[in-house]
């Protein structure tokens, strides 16, 4: 959520429901100053090239424009790019909210500008926020405008306690997440679903057969999940599996920490069967949720590719895809580099260090479609000084004044008339942090709608 990234590496101190009413939709909402917007834009696409992100699924902002400037500045600094305007309709602030017409609408707007650029780096894409914030009317709408134009689709799924038993309450004919989305038709080969730490298994073979896949974000759900998500369990049912920062959910834009963190995740769920085993002994059941960097680095590239739907282009150096690359320097001296390379190492521990330890400076060169866009501090397409405009965009972006917090009164996303109401709604926004589900209301229909 790319409107976000103005507060990346703040905002970790309450749960999910509660951190998108105190940071996100604020932070959304300032980007309606154009200005202010195309300096936090061009900050944001540089900030990714700079640590080697060849190819971005952004999701934008609710307002038309603003996102109109993301794809301007994406463009401008060759990235290549699924870029997004967030919908949403219903349980939202009252000054950051549109009707289902006017979003509809400027959906379809966003799609054809995008295309209407006829630039083969940068493709529109589809993005109802999440269940909780999008009407059915709202969904099906978006649904269509994807299928008139052959879009992607991006949203959220399943991603922590308070999210799903809020959809629980406002669907409860459904039996999960993507259950709604099947019903919507928002469930395809070109859809993304960031999270998915609470899918179930026939949610993840239903996914699978769709087409559709998941993003893993490690770092955002260990600060707004409940849950990890079994990356190797989910591959074997055969989901197709990327990998995502999600800023500002996650607090640093690399693709390094993305895998170091999916590491990190592969290894928890490992002590905690270890731990509900009540024994001493790691057994190979255990271990087969455990990945290694070789296998992160693959979510990053060749998984990632398989879940934009761009496996025949980018994703591997195989002949006849395009050149997506990064030149990188392991042998940087002293502390001017992140690390240090010992007399007697070979490539593959040098590369293994830089995966491990590695950050932007040892990225030389940063290569996309064939062109290189970034060559030690400078953006080369941005046809000026990147040190010092980088100096007055940040000035420029800290003397914006932050927006804030909207006084008026928020929805409540699913009322409970008992203690479980802070896990379900948006306006007291406390997920449960004891990660346990909240209990099913004791008016349970008698069947859900798989709709599989």
């Amino acid at each position: 959520m790319f409107g976000q990234y103005l507060f990346t590496g703040t905002g970790t101190d309450v749960p999910l429901m509660e951190w998108l009413r105190k940071y996100t939709f604020p932070a959304e909402c300032s980007f309606q100053d154009l200005e202010a917007a195309r300096h936090r834009y061009l900050l944001l696409v540089k900030r990714f090239l700079a640590n080697g992100t060849t190819t971005a699924m952004y999701y934008g902002s609710l307002h038309l424009q603003p996102n109109l400037v993301l794809v301007d500045s994406i463009e401008r600094l060759g990235q290549r790019a699924v870029v997004g305007k967030v919908n949403m309709d219903r349980h939202s602030p009252d000054n950051y909210i549109e009707n289902t017409a006017d979003g509809l609408r400027d959906a379809e707007k966003f799609v054809t500008y995008t295309m209407g650029k006829k630039c083969s780096r940068i493709q529109p894409c589809i993005t109802p926020r999440f269940i909780p914030t999008c009407t059915p009317e709202l969904m099906k709408g978006l649904a269509e405008i994807a299928q008139k134009y052959g879009c992607h689709i991006q949203s959220h799924i399943s991603e922590c306690c308070g999210e799903v038993n809020c959809v629980r309450e406002m669907h409860p004919e459904y039996a999960s997440d993507a259950a709604v989305f099947e019903e919507m038709g928002l469930l395809t080969s070109r859809t993304v679903m960031a999270h998915g730490t609470l899918l179930t298994d026939d949610d993840i073979r239903h996914l699978a057969r769709r087409g559709t896949a998941v993003s893993h974000c490690p770092l955002s759900n260990f600060f707004l999940g409940d849950a990890f998500f079994k990356v190797n369990h989910a591959l074997s049912l055969g989901l197709k599996v990327g990998l995502g920062t999600d800023v500002a959910g996650g607090i640093s834009p690399s693709m390094l920490s993305a895998q170091r963190m999916a590491v990190v995740n592969s290894r928890c769920i490992r002590a905690h069967k270890l731990a509900v085993s009540g024994g001493t002994t790691v057994t190979p059941e255990m271990e087969k949720d455990v990945i290694t960097f070789k296998e992160a680095l693959w979510l990053a590239t060749v998984g990632g590719a398989q879940a934009l739907d761009m496996a025949d282009i980018v994703g591997t150096f195989e002949v006849g895809k395009e050149f997506d690359a990064l030149l990188v320097d392991t042998n940087l001296s002293g502390t001017s580099g992140p690390f240090d390379v010992f007399e007697g190492e070979d490539d593959d521990q040098r590369f293994e260090k830089f995966i491990n330890l590695g950050d932007d400076r040892n990225l030389i060169e940063v290569y996309v479609q064939g062109v290189c866009v970034k060559r030690g501090d400078e953006f080369l397409l941005d046809g000026s000084n990147v040190t010092k405009s980088a100096e007055e965009d940040s000035d420029r972006v800290m003397s914006a004044p932050t927006p804030a917090e909207p006084e008026t009164a928020y929805v409540d996303l699913a009322h409970r008339a008992d203690s479980s109401d802070e896990a379900a709604s948006l306006d007291v926004g406390a997920a449960a942090e004891d990660g346990a589900p909240a209990p099913e209301s004791e008016s349970e229909p008698p069947t859900k709608r798989l709709r599989y």
